[in-house]
């Protein structure tokens, strides 16, 4: 019997302290797909969509493919994009419903827009009360980010959530064909029941780290509770998404069972008892930049660059990639052989004016706002010019969580000088893949100092050229010190070990 599932994908991260709104054309400079075009655009690119599709094919079901939007972490999302994304998935569920035996989308699970805090719950609540009208009881699976923050509204509108397992991301298309497998045994089994347990912790992007505590021990419990009893058809361990500010940001647990609901509440209470145990070292500090080159002059002679973690300007978490907080007075010091990339699309129409070969004296840095560093004055030459299009040299990097293995930062520059080599990109990019670099002819493995503006995401890439790596207190938005941002929604939350906020 061939089955019939209606596919559409929603993903943002959104950070709600950024004053910029994240509008269609974002999204446009990221994914928006309709109808047929989810499969043609999707289908081979890495992408946790492209792992849903190929298992479908292989199960030779019949798609209804929606509407797929993606955009880059950013700030408060358009209500305008929401509705143009209902209106198309519901006019297409409305067309299709009675031909319907199942519903899978591609979901982040931290998206704010101007209206909603919880835009996947509402989401979710809407298409199952649109389901309930029409007298159908179809199972909706949806996958997740394991930066999520997940409401009771995802997991009770929901038949199966099924999360990403590791952070950096390289489980993103496994986690789609994990669901989607999942999806297809709903269509001869029964429903589960979900159970979701909220906790009042609010980890830094830099605690939670798959390979680090308090996730690891979490992740790996869960996954043994899974193995030991065969009624639980999952655990999702979400480390949430920090600079959300909303009622249900942070750590959070939830699984799906087929069992009693209690024994399977039980089990969520014995991860939080985990997460608990190993709690602080969900809250690591960064060092000041002065301390971290002390570090790095202490060192032993070795092979490789020091990674100066810049997780303050955490691309991946949603700020500009233009902060200048590690540059400048990287560069004050007279320190050589730095690596570094800003988005900064000002820079590269400069650099691109002079032409390649040309000498230029450019303001770099800090455009988009007055959180992230003053401009940086660097005199170089423009080594190289490129239209920033790449493909991943890591197909399963966690860019492709986001944006399948297919790049494109937009018209982007090469300038150096005796002390550095710098990547100026029209698109913020995450620094998740070496191809990033070596596409546009930099080698960060022969630099002594690279700036990664990144938290986690970086580790799969980067740790493995690198002879040591610190992470710096600097300026910016996504700081892993939780306590500087203006929360005014997360009362009684933990976002710094031991005490709540406000304590």
């Amino acid at each position: 019997m061939t089955r019939t599932v209606l596919v559409a994908g929603l993903f943002h991260e959104t950070h709600t302290f950024l004053a910029e709104t994240t509008g269609l054309s974002d999204f446009e400079a990221g994914i928006v797909n309709f109808g047929q075009d989810i499969i043609d655009n999707t289908r081979g690119d890495g992408s946790p969509m492209d792992g849903f599709l190929s298992h479908a094919e292989g199960e030779g079901w019949s798609l209804v493919p929606s509407v797929h939007m993606a955009a880059m972490p950013s700030g408060l999302v358009e209500d305008a994009v929401v509705d143009l994304f209902e209106a198309r998935l519901f006019d297409d569920l409305e067309r299709t419903v009675d031909t319907l035996d199942g519903i899978f989308l591609v979901l982040h699970g931290a998206m704010v827009s101007q209206s909603r805090d919880d835009v996947e719950g509402t989401l979710l609540a809407a298409l199952k009360d649109r389901l309930a009208a029409r007298g159908s009881d179809i199972p909706i699976v949806a996958i997740l980010d394991l930066h999520a923050n997940v409401s009771e509204a995802m997991a009770a509108n929901s038949t199966v959530l099924t999360a990403y397992r590791q952070n950096p991301h390289a489980d993103a298309r496994e986690t789609a064909i994990r669901g989607a497998a999942m999806l297809g045994a709903l269509f001869e089994g029964p429903h589960p029941t979900q159970v979701h347990l909220a906790t009042p912790y609010v980890l830094p992007p830099v605690g939670q780290g798959s390979g680090n505590e308090p996730m690891k021990s979490v992740l790996a419990r869960a996954r043994a509770i899974e193995a030991a009893d065969p009624d639980i058809v999952g655990i999702n361990v979400m480390a949430g998404y920090a600079y959300a500010d909303i009622a249900d940001c942070g750590f959070s647990l939830n699984s799906a069972t087929h069992g009693d609901r209690e024994r399977a509440m039980a089990y969520l209470r014995e991860l939080r008892a985990i997460a608990e145990a190993n709690l602080a070292a969900g809250y690591p500090s960064d060092d000041p930049l002065d301390m971290v080159l002390r570090k790095c002059d202490a060192l032993p002679a070795g092979q490789g660059p020091v990674l100066l973690i810049e997780a303050a300007d955490n691309i991946g978490g949603g700020t500009p990639g233009d902060a200048t907080g590690i540059l400048g007075p990287l560069l004050e010091t007279g320190r050589r052989s730095i690596v570094a990339a800003i988005n900064d699309p000002a820079s590269v129409q400069a650099c691109v004016a002079a032409g390649q070969g040309a000498e230029v004296t450019l303001s770099i840095g800090a455009k988009t706002d007055g959180h992230h560093g003053e401009p940086v004055a660097f005199a170089g030459v423009v080594r190289n010019l490129t239209d920033g299009r790449f493909d991943l040299e890591n197909p399963k990097s966690h860019m492709a969580s986001m944006q399948g293995t297919r790049i494109d930062m937009g018209p982007s520059a090469v300038v150096a000088n005796d002390q550095a080599t710098i990547l100026l990109t029209t698109h913020k990019t995450a620094p998740m893949d070496l191809g990033h670099l070596h596409s546009q002819g930099i080698r960060p493995e022969d630099a002594d100092y690279v700036i990664v503006k990144a938290a986690v995401s970086h580790k799969d890439a980067y740790d493995p050229i690198a002879r040591a790596s610190f992470h710096v207190d600097s300026a910016g938005l996504c700081t892993s010190n939780l306590t500087r941002l203006p929360y005014k929604k997360l009362a009684g939350k933990h976002i710094s070990f031991p005490g709540p906020i406000g304590a």
